[in-house]
């Protein structure tokens, strides 16, 4: 064999020794490759039910936040109608109690005005009192005068009668 031969059968040894390095480098790089792509894909599946789970329980948070959320709502609503009613109520209360002051304020001036017609009353009478009493006076006095006129007139009367009767006595001489 010739040195070519020889150094050629050296190279293919050490081709084949390196090539089957390399190949159980591949095969490891395989085995090492697979092995990690066993482990992500686990990985991956893990996840994936992770997200899924994560989602289930993102879906039900939302569920359990909208339902938390109508129940605020619906005591929110609870609330704003007791509010309304307590300010209903409060709106009759005030709208009474200016009735009342009103009604008051109107009781109190009629109070008022009864006082002020009762003194006005009695301040009349007082002078209705005054003027009977200068009427009765008056009368008394009239009556004094007529008892006294009248007195005249009886005593004018029995003049007049004596006269008429002495006229006659006269007239029925005279005329015999």
């Amino acid at each position: 064999m010739s040195t070519a031969g020889k150094v050629l059968v050296v190279l293919i040894l050490l081709a084949s020794l390196v090539w089957l390095a390399l190949m159980a480098g591949v095969d490891q790089l395989n085995r090492n490759g697979n092995k990690a792509m066993n482990e992500l894909t686990a990985k991956i599946e893990k996840l994936e039910e992770d997200v899924k789970s994560a989602q289930n329980d993102i879906v039900k948070i939302k569920d359990d936040t909208t339902i938390v959320q109508e129940q605020m709502d619906r005591q929110m609503s609870v609330v704003r109608s007791r509010q309304n009613d307590v300010e209903r109520v409060n709106s009759n209360i005030r709208e009474i109690l200016s009735r009342v002051q009103n009604q008051v304020a109107s009781l109190e001036q009629t109070a008022k005005d009864a006082e002020r017609t009762a003194k006005q009353r009695s301040d009349e009478k007082i002078a209705e009192q005054q003027a009977l009493e200068a009427e009765k006076a008056s009368v008394e006095k009239l009556k004094a005068q007529n008892d006294d006129l009248m007195k005249r007139l009886a005593g004018l009367r029995n003049e007049f009668k004596t006269t008429l009767q002495s006229n006659r006595s006269l007239l029925g001489s005279t005329v015999r």
